[in-house]
């Protein structure tokens, strides 16, 4: 039993130092790598039997870091036939997957920023409108009337999803084209206002070039 418990503690400050020197190299170029790096840090002052876990969970994720140096020449690519570049990589940016995938799956990842995007929007839009003594009937009607939209936008959203993992990609652009379509009706809207906050006016521009950028992205699938 001594033998193989030198054996197993020998094997685990192996590759816990392993491990450790590797992030230390991943750690400038992935925030995934930052986070998995603590875990090992962690796991270095528990007992061997709560490392093994730990180890499983870092080793599935060590080719998802390792993954991030891909081809940034193809986001640059790709986001230069976009109507929103800067949103587009901006998308990519946020998410740290994106350097490994191909166009197809950037189309994926481009919707998932529309979609967050709109979360926030929706939640500023909704506080705001929570508090109406302060507004006039155009501003309440407006903003009332850009939450209605954007009930059609999620509904969008949430098709073109669903046609892309069907892998109908034509329809899934179209379906972003409709909701890139009524968030600039939403945003029209909004921009006639007077006294329009300026972290709505913000979260609006956002929304719109995410959404556009997305349509650009779904509209290279072939």
């Amino acid at each position: 039993m001594l033998i193989i418990f030198i054996y197993i503690y020998a094997w685990y400050k192996t590759a816990s130092l392993l491990f450790r020197n590797s992030f230390k190299l991943l750690i400038k170029y992935s925030g995934q790598a930052r986070f998995i790096y603590l875990i090992l840090r962690m796991a270095a002052c528990t007992r061997w039997k709560v490392f093994f876990p730990v180890l499983i969970l870092c080793v599935s994720l060590l080719g998802m870091a390792v993954s991030v140096s891909g081809d940034a020449a193809l986001i640059e690519d790709v986001c230069s036939k976009t109507t929103r570049p800067d949103h587009c990589k901006a998308c990519y940016k946020l998410n740290s997957k994106s350097s490994q995938e191909n166009v197809k799956d950037l189309g994926r990842l481009s919707i998932g920023c529309v979609f967050l995007e709109l979360g926030i929007f929706r939640s500023t839009l909704g506080s705001l409108l929570k508090n109406t003594n302060d507004m006039g009937p155009e501003f309440l009607n407006a903003c009332t009337s850009c939450s209605t939209m954007l009930v059609s936008v999620d509904k969008r959203i949430k098709d073109s999803l669903e046609a892309w993992q069907q892998a109908r990609y034509e329809t899934s652009t179209m379906h972003m084209w409709y909701a890139v379509s009524i968030i600039n009706d939403c945003r029209g809207g909004l921009r006639m206002m007077v006294g329009l906050p300026k972290s709505l006016a913000d979260q609006i521009i956002a929304l719109d070039g995410f959404g556009q950028a997305s349509y650009g992205v779904l509209d290279q699938i072939h």
